[in-house]
């Protein structure tokens, strides 16, 4: 069944007249009918049953069924803190983390960052691939795209995580199955709030990772091989879920 995302202020009555963009897609792409039902998801772990109930050339208006709760939520809280990329490959990482089960997405501006920063446009365009993505995944919880943070910063936050991994391809010998053995050693199976930092196309740098360490962080190696960021972030993010899936 094809799921929307709407703001929770746009679902306090039972008729709801959808807005013009999502009633575009309804009437004219999907080309729906009155009486057909579809998914409509407020980002914050609530959904509504949404039936057709009156298709004119203005406009669409839906009849919602009693609220939920999502399901197609992971266990584990994970906030990726990725690096800036070039071109569409930032959008990628934030499509797939968001299909994968990422809780939150944190832009870093680092040493080897060569994008440039986030204009209104590029951050509306963020926001924009993840609602798609979190609407064909089925997600119920709309991963918010924190404002760009300097690595000090994002250090700065480190006190509400119970683990930091700090992807680094020249780090050698402890991997992210060495970090969570280590985590589950002293915690057991208690499910951490996990934060994950990705580098830009040229890694971090020595000293980044120096910084990372006496933050607390965790420096891992993700294998032998060099994997483009995205590919990093997403290895990472999918081997972290499936632990505590």
């Amino acid at each position: 069944m094809h799921r929307f995302y709407l703001p929770s202020q746009q679902l306090h009555s039972e008729y709801v007249n959808l807005p013009e963009q999502l009633a575009h897609q309804v009437r004219n792409v999907l080309r729906m009918r009155e009486g057909e039902s579809f998914i409509i998801f407020d980002g914050e772990g609530m959904e509504y049953d949404a039936e057709i109930t009156d298709i004119r050339r203005d406009g669409v208006t839906v009849r919602l069924g009693d609220p939920r709760s999502c399901s197609g939520e992971p266990r584990l809280r994970l906030t990726l803190f990725h690096s800036l990329l070039k071109k569409d490959r930032f959008e990628w990482a934030l499509e797939k983390g968001t299909e994968l089960g990422i809780s939150h997405f944190v832009p870093l501006h680092t040493a080897r960052v060569i994008a440039d920063g986030a204009s209104e446009i590029k951050r509306a365009r963020w926001q924009r691939v993840v609602i798609e993505a979190a609407e064909l995944a089925g997600r119920g919880i709309l991963p918010p795209i924190d404002e760009i943070h300097t690595l000090l910063q994002a250090f700065a936050r480190l006190s509400a995580f119970d683990l930091a991994i700090f992807a680094w391809e020249e780090a050698r010998g402890y991997t992210l199955r060495d970090a969570v053995r280590d985590y589950r050693a002293v915690y057991g199976e208690a499910v951490p709030r996990v934060a994950l930092f990705i580098g830009a196309e040229g890694g971090f740098t020595p000293e980044e990772a120096e910084a990372a360490r006496a933050a607390g962080c965790k420096i891992v190696t993700l294998g032998e091989r060099v994997m483009r960021a995205e590919t990093a972030s997403l290895a990472a993010a999918a081997a972290l879920l499936y632990e505590w899936s």
